[in-house]
């Protein structure tokens, strides 16, 4: 696999080759002249009625690297992390998300995760490869080494299918620190890589752990409509801009403010939009309508909450999802604050499967007790739309000079 870490840096494709490199050329020479056919049906390929073009490679390319034998979707190898990382290069992909920065943090990054493993099937889709398990093995290093070659309009029809993928697979979101899919679009204001981060108000000293309950919440319902990571820096930086903070961190217009600001924030890639939310106080909140509306219609809510079951003061939360469990329904809570031991009440309270801590699933009755309001996104977040922006099939054969 050496060969083929140096395929993907960069480094000649012909380092893979026994012969000689006047045969190589020779060989590719007459390969190219006697135009082999391409391998895999047709120029298009259909999904949920909409045409996407191929990515065409020809039958020597695939006769030249070898199939099936590299790191593949469980393992941890460097090879993984150097995928990874050009793969998450903004130098390279300034306009694509392939890989997210949950992805690429230094405790995963070498580990071969599912959403990885979703990409190259994707990717593989556009390549008539449908039924090839996903690994990183020479035929798709090569691949892998073509997409900066290929028109922008097809890397965009990539990562369209990409997250639509995840999205009615129901595996969209983070990358856990253990390596494991959160299943949603998870970020915690404890978390250390922006946790020490200055957010005071008048001078008070705190940080994005403090008081940062808000931007986490906003980056969680962000990143959902937007399929794309929005992390609480970047909420950070939003709030701070607009003179947001008060003391006890973010007022509810705060989210009607920057979904103003940013409701076409993907449009131009993905064609999203993240409507006006609507802030909805205690007084009026009917917690049957609003477990439909988030259980059936797909709609998330940030619940601003007082001192009670999760915090010892304000605190922003969000409502990921409602289901019935053993009969019972509970809200999915994402809490941005990681500190389970804090929760009291716990007979209304269970835990959810998985290593995340900051998820909990909560009865309706517990949640209207602690609420001040709630705002409420009244949009489907399973709602994605495909496109496609390429109008022909493109060709890959480019070997090694």
């Amino acid at each position: 696999m050496r060969r083929m870490r140096m395929i993907f840096l960069g480094a000649l494709l012909a380092c893979l080759l026994a012969a000689p490199a006047h045969a190589t050329q020779l060989t590719d020479a007459m390969l190219k002249e006697v135009s082999l056919p391409v391998l895999f049906g047709g120029d298009t390929f259909t999904v949920e009625d909409t045409e996407f073009h191929r990515i065409l490679i020809p039958a020597y390319v695939r006769e030249r690297y070898a199939q099936g034998t590299g790191p593949v979707e469980g393992v941890v190898d460097p090879l993984v992390e150097q995928v990874k990382k050009t793969l998450n290069s903004d130098e390279i992909y300034p306009k694509n998300e392939f890989v997210t920065y949950t992805q690429v943090r230094h405790e995963v990054v070498s580990y071969f995760d599912s959403h990885l493993a979703l990409f190259l099937k994707t990717v593989y889709t556009f390549c008539g490869m449908e039924d090839k398990t996903p690994c990183l093995d020479e035929l798709t290093l090569f691949i892998l080494d073509q997409l900066p070659a290929l028109t922008p309009q097809m890397r965009n029809d990539i990562e369209v299918l990409y997250k639509y993928n995840m999205t009615i697979g129901g595996t969209q979101g983070t990358i856990a620190r253990d390596g494991a899919a959160d299943g949603l679009y998870y970020f915690a204001q404890t978390d250390p890589d922006w946790a020490e981060l200055i957010f005071e108000f008048e001078g008070n000293g705190a940080t994005l752990k403090d008081r940062g309950c808000g931007c986490a919440c906003a980056a969680m319902v962000f990143s959902t409509y937007h399929k794309v990571e929005i992390t609480p820096k970047w909420m950070r930086t939003y709030a701070l801009a607009g003179d947001w903070p008060v003391s006890y961190g973010l007022p509810n217009e705060y989210f009607q403010g920057i979904a103003r600001q940013y409701t076409y924030l993907e449009t131009e890639r993905y064609g999203t939009v993240l409507n006006d939310p609507t802030i909805v106080p205690k007084a009026q909140l009917d917690m049957e309508q609003l477990a439909r509306q988030i259980g059936e219609e797909g709609y998330m809510a940030i619940i601003h909450v007082v001192a009670g079951a999760f915090t010892g003061q304000e605190h922003y939360m969000v409502l990921a999802d409602y289901e019935e469990i053993d009969g019972v329904g509970y809200f999915l809570v994402a809490d941005p604050y990681i500190q389970p031991s804090r929760y009291r009440n716990t007979d209304q309270m269970r835990d959810v499967p998985g290593d995340n801590q900051g998820l909990v699933y909560a009865a309706s009755s517990l949640l209207y007790r602690d609420c001040k309001s709630v705002i409420l996104f009244s949009q489907d977040r399973n709602d994605f739309p495909l496109s496609c922006k390429t109008e022909r099939a493109e060709r890959v054969d480019r070997l090694a000079e």
